[in-house]
């Protein structure tokens, strides 16, 4: 039998130091490769669940509307704010919450409806369409105005279904920031995102969750931009003009301003003609920060 030393036997096993250097260089670069994709993962599983829960609060104003003389809800009675009205039929305060709004706090507690929409204060995330620009109407509202039953208080009345030329192109609920109003109305969007760029709107850079009218959700590709009297002069617009239309219940109705905002649009003007007035006038942003629209 040949003989065989401890020496020999000491060197058959074992790394060097090159070769663990190489596994954990290896390890590294699969991280840096993976991370990014689980993050892009998780943030289009986010954008899903959003997706979903619009298309549950679309079918619910569905359901209002065809219980209450097919006309859209109020802003300004007893009920208050739109989720409060369509708590009856979703029967899930959840589905009010975007996974990717955390902002905090304000109280959703209605009680002359029984009803607490956010123990912890967390903001609602989407709003309904009052239209694209303040309070001025054209969308699932008409124009801010005197209140008849409250003297001295003003309310935004609901629009008939029947005055909705198209439905499928009428967005109704959708993403926003906008608190404590939680409407998705272009100037009033932004009211709590601190971003300068496109690139850190929701959900991947701006691809907004919104149900229409007739029921059906989609994601809608915003930009944002500076807008001097809006909601913390920022508002955000779809980026295809013909889309800007789908805040108008009727495109060709004459909007004005009620409400005596600030806002440098012409007064009046057609709704269906916002979106490409705004494109013509908001150049790129060059440094300035009002009327122009944000890079990306």
């Amino acid at each position: 039998m040949p003989l065989t030393s401890s020496a020999s036997k000491s060197n058959k096993s074992g790394f060097t130091l090159i070769e663990l250097l190489v596994v954990i260089a290896i390890i590294a670069i699969l991280a840096a490769i993976l991370f990014p994709v689980f993050a892009q993962a998780r943030e289009k599983a986010r954008a899903i669940s959003c997706l979903s829960n619009t298309k549950q609060i679309g079918t619910s104003f569905y359901m209002y509307v065809q219980d209450y003389d097919e006309t859209t809800i109020a802003l300004g009675g007893p009920v208050g704010d739109w989720y409060f009205a369509l708590y009856p039929y979703t029967k899930n305060a959840q589905l009010y919450f975007c996974p990717d709004r955390n902002d905090c706090c304000d109280g959703y507690n209605n009680t002359s409806v029984g009803v607490n929409i956010s123990p912890t204060g967390k903001e609602v995330g989407y709003g309904m369409n009052w239209g694209p620009i303040h309070r001025r109407g054209g969308g699932l509202l008409g124009g801010q105005q005197p209140d008849p039953n409250r003297p001295g208080s003003k309310y935004i009345p609901g629009i008939s279904l029947a005055s909705m030329t198209s439905p499928a192109q009428l967005f109704a609920f959708g993403d926003s920031y906008d608190t404590p109003r939680t409407t998705m109305t272009m100037s009033f969007l932004l009211c709590t995102w601190g971003g300068n760029t496109n690139s850190s709107l929701r959900h991947s850079g701006g691809h907004f969750n919104v149900a229409f009218a007739d029921g059906h959700s989609k994601a809608i590709y915003y930009r944002a931009g500076y807008m001097a009297g809006a909601e913390n002069g920022k508002f955000a617009i779809p980026r295809s003009v013909d889309q800007v239309s789908y805040y108008c219940a009727d495109p060709s109705e004459t909007i004005t301003n009620p409400d005596g905002d600030s806002l440098d649009l012409p007064n009046p003007i057609t709704c269906g003609n916002i979106g490409a007035w705004i494109y013509q006038n908001y150049p790129p942003c060059n440094g300035g920060s009002s009327h122009c629209l944000m890079p990306d």
